[in-house]
Order: structure tokens, then sequence, then C-alpha cells
């Protein structure tokens, strides 16, 4: 799957953010400042806020070379007094670093771009900055740059982000020299978005949860640790449990030295997260396969499951209950060792 975003500044209008919604885009920046605020983006913030349930939002900073730790104190200084709230949620923090009029001596080096990064992640844990780093400012120049890349190369005409957009296996996408590959693209400055004909189209080939954990990693696992204190409660956890399994539905292994009998729910929340971010890129690559399925062998393996004789006049609520039966038996044998 593959979502669509908008990068805006003063130059665009203050867009109907319902439109928006509408037309699909899925996540969007607007400027901030660094060479001179954007005197639009509270009221872009004022507009856009009601539909960050909806679309990633977020801003981005002009990154001149010289003192990154303060210019990165300057950009959440000015989203914390034009952007109440944004703390409040997962929210993108974009470098814009590019070459202006011409001169080079505008362009900050990687270094000050990773300073940048880590300074705002001191002060914005949850966050991962992004960087706007196009390949005709920094060529093969990459290498070293620790956060995800945001690209720039254009095709020609105007019309829908969607319709302008070249493909997932575009050249477009291709890597920078030194295998550095872009995380988002920005494909088109003429794409035509909620009313507008000369905006920024921007694609990123994931979902919106894959960018949202990409880019708000803080957020997803607070996301995921509600999630499983959720499931803890579906399984029982029963905390004055010593002697006996207040873990029913998770094997020893999961946590480590002690087992289910001794472990305390908040390490064990951390142990399950961690084996959620250890795992993520296998999991990403499986996702990724083409989904192979035995129709036969499933229909067996419910039918099997099915009390006897429960097979004739099969219900839906026959299925459900047996792939219930079926998933709670993977998750109680598995989990702890998957």
């Amino acid at each position: 799957m593959t979502i669509f975003g908008w990068d805006a500044s003063h130059y665009d209008a203050v867009p109907d953010g319902a439109r928006v919604v509408s037309e699909g885009i899925k996540f969007m920046t607007h400027k901030a400042g660094g060479d001179a605020n954007d005197a639009e983006l509270a009221s872009w913030w004022k507009e856009m806020k009601p539909y960050r349930d909806r679309v990633l939002l977020g801003a981005y900073w002009v990154l001149y070379p010289g003192n990154p730790s303060g210019r990165a104190d300057s950009f959440l200084a000015r989203l914390d007094s034009q952007c109440p709230g944004w703390r409040d949620g997962p929210f993108i923090l974009q470098a814009d670093c590019e070459i202006w009029g011409g001169d080079k001596s505008t362009l900050p080096s990687v270094a000050e771009a990773n300073a940048f990064g880590d300074r705002l992640a001191a002060k914005a844990p949850k966050l991962r900055m992004i960087g706007y780093m196009p390949k005709w400012c920094y060529g093969s120049g990459l290498g070293s740059f620790r956060y995800p890349i945001w690209s720039s190369r254009y095709v020609s005409g105007s019309g829908t982000a969607s319709g302008l957009y070249p493909g997932d296996s575009s050249s477009l996408w291709g890597a920078y020299s030194g295998g550095a590959a872009p995380a988002v693209l920005q494909f088109s400055s003429s794409a035509n978005i909620a009313g507008q004909t000369t905006c920024d189209a921007n694609a990123y080939r994931g979902t919106l949860d894959q960018l949202t954990a990409l880019l708000a990693p803080g957020w997803k696992e607070e996301e995921m640790a509600l999630e499983s204190d959720d499931v803890r409660k579906v399984w029982g956890y029963d905390p004055g449990l010593t002697n006996g399994d207040p873990w029913p539905g998770v094997s020893d292994e999961t946590f480590p030295p002690g087992g289910n009998g001794t472990v305390a729910p908040g390490t064990a929340l951390t142990y399950l997260l961690k084996r959620q971010r250890d795992n993520h890129a296998a999991v990403m690559a499986a996702l990724a396969q083409p989904v192979q399925i035995d129709v036969t062998a499933l229909a067996a393996a419910l039918v099997a499951a099915l009390p006897a004789g429960s097979t004739e006049g099969l219900s839906l609520a026959d299925v459900q209950a047996a792939a219930e039966a079926g998933m709670r038996a993977v998750l109680r044998n598995g989990v702890g060792t998957a």
C-alpha cells in the first residue's frame, strides 16, 4: 500500500481540512520557519488539528548551517507558540536541508543535520526526525545520516497526487550513492490537492500506521503497551498468584529468567515490546511476501476444530468460534518461542 502526503507553506492557502481528508491525503507538514517564521502556521494548525486522527500532521524547519542544537530549540519553541497541543500525539518533525538561491554555503552538513535530529530527539523523545535532503544537494554524501530521508525527484505535468505518482518501482525511488534509500518521495510540485494547483505531493510506500511507527515510535510503543494491557486483561493476569501461572496464555520463555510465575506486569510488557522491536524487520519482510492460502487445508482445520456432527448447516458463528479457538491455541503455544 502507498499513501500520499502534502508539504505546504505560506505559498499555499490554508486548506479545507475536511477536503484534505476526503481526497485521501494521509500525512501533511507545514513550514514553521528557519529562514523566516511562517505566519500561516497557526491558522493551518487550527484548521487541520481536528483531523489529526486521520492525517499524520507535522512541521518542517529550514535548516541552515551552524548551531544545530539552537536551531532545534527554536523549531520546538515555534511549535509550542503556534500549535497548541502538538505534543499530545504523533507528529512529524521534518528538517528542510537544501541549497538556497544557488548558494552552496546554505546547505547544512550531514553532521549538522544529525545534531539537529539528536537535539529534537532529546527534547521530544517520542518522535524521530526525518530529513528532506534531496539527492541533487547531497549526492553520495548521506552514508552517515542517521535519520529517515525525504527525497525529491519530480514527474512532469499536473493532476491529482495519485494520478501523478510514478509507482512504487519507479527509478525516482532509487537509493542515493552509498545505498541510502528514501523513506518519503516528493514527486511533484504541481499537484492538485484540496482545490489548490501548485502543491508538493509526496508518497510513502506503506501504511499510515507504518509511517507513524517510523516517525513517532514512542507514540506507537505507548499504543502497543496499552493494547498489551488489554490483552493482559483478556488473558486474566492475576498479580496475586505467586506459585501459579499469572500469565496462562504466554509461555515461560517469553519472560526470562523468572518465567510466568515471578514476572511483574511492567517487566512483562517491557519484554513483549522488546520482542516486537527485535522482530519488526522480520515481520515487515513476511508481510511483504505474497499470501499463499491453502483453502482446502484451512477448511479441514476448521472442521476438525468443530464438535463432531456440527459441520452440517455450518454457520458463521461456528466458523468464528473455531477460528478463535485456533488462534488462541497458536498464541498460547507460540508467543514465547516464535
